[in-house]
């Protein structure tokens, strides 16, 4: 499950990376794009959005474990009496 979990997380995030740099940068007033580098180009955009998506999912995951442990860690504290 958490397999599953992590791996659609970094599929989402990388996915929605790539169609925001797609639709809302435009890429031919920051670089020249001709005929000649289009597909680099392409291949730059899917690049940053491998590396931003990841970067993202993954903040987004240790997020998540981090609230799980301190869910675990305030149940034990209260189931204990000590709270």
């Amino acid at each position: 499950i958490q397999l599953f979990f992590t791996l659609s997380s970094h599929m989402f995030f990388v996915y929605l990376v790539f169609q925001l740099l797609k639709d809302l940068v435009k890429w031919d007033q920051i670089l020249k794009v001709t005929k000649d580098n289009a597909k680099k180009v392409r291949l730059l955009v899917v690049l940053c959005s491998i590396g931003l998506g990841y970067l993202i999912s993954s903040f987004f995951l240790n997020l998540y474990q981090l609230w799980q442990e301190a869910l675990e860690r305030y149940s034990k504290i209260v189931s204990e009496g000590k709270y």
